[in-house]
């Protein structure tokens, strides 16, 4: 096996772990209401939005033609100054063609046209299509549901880490008397 080979399958599988996160994340979670939030990195804080809905750009996929979209979402952090930390943007999608026409689809509008792999497991037959750039990964992943195909568009970045590490603040230890 090459290593080019070996690249695009540990590709193919950080891909399908991610996927497997996002569904999780989009059959767990209610429906939510757009949102930011903070939270404490170190001594600062970072930004977190989320917003329940995407768009075939912020995803960097185009959506399949015709597919209806069944449910999307996006979360981006923030560190203070608006560098981004982390993004992860999702959707599904729904189609009455097969899942093979749908690979062929994506196999001929994606950049570098990748190929499908197809996966077998407890879930069923899977194909996915991966593209890694950067920081970044993005997936397309096809199962067969009824008589047509259900996709799953994900792009995540791979978390940014600080150039210079965190210091914890000390704590101060209470005497007992």
């Amino acid at each position: 096996m090459n290593q080019a080979h070996r690249r695009t399958r540990t590709v193919i599988i950080l891909a399908i772990g991610a996927a497997a996160l996002s569904l999780g994340w989009l059959l767990a979670a209610p429906k939510l209401a757009p949102r930011t939030e903070e939270m404490p990195v170190g001594e600062a804080r970072a930004t977190v939005a989320y917003t329940p809905s995407t768009t075939a750009a912020e995803v960097g996929l185009p959506f399949y033609p015709g597919a209806k979209v069944e449910d999307s979402c996006v979360y981006r952090a923030t560190a203070p100054g608006g560098k981004q930390v982390l993004s992860y943007a999702s959707a599904i999608l729904s189609t009455a063609d097969s899942p093979d026409k749908v690979a062929a689809s994506y196999h001929e509008s994606l950049p570098g046209h990748p190929t499908a792999e197809a996966l077998e497991g407890e879930a069923g037959r899977r194909l996915v299509l991966a593209l890694a750039e950067g920081d970044e990964v993005r997936t397309v992943t096809i199962t067969a549901s009824g008589s047509g195909s259900r996709i799953e568009l994900v792009r995540a970045s791979r978390p940014s880490i600080p150039s210079k590490p965190l210091k914890p603040k000390p704590r101060r230890r209470e005497q007992v008397t």
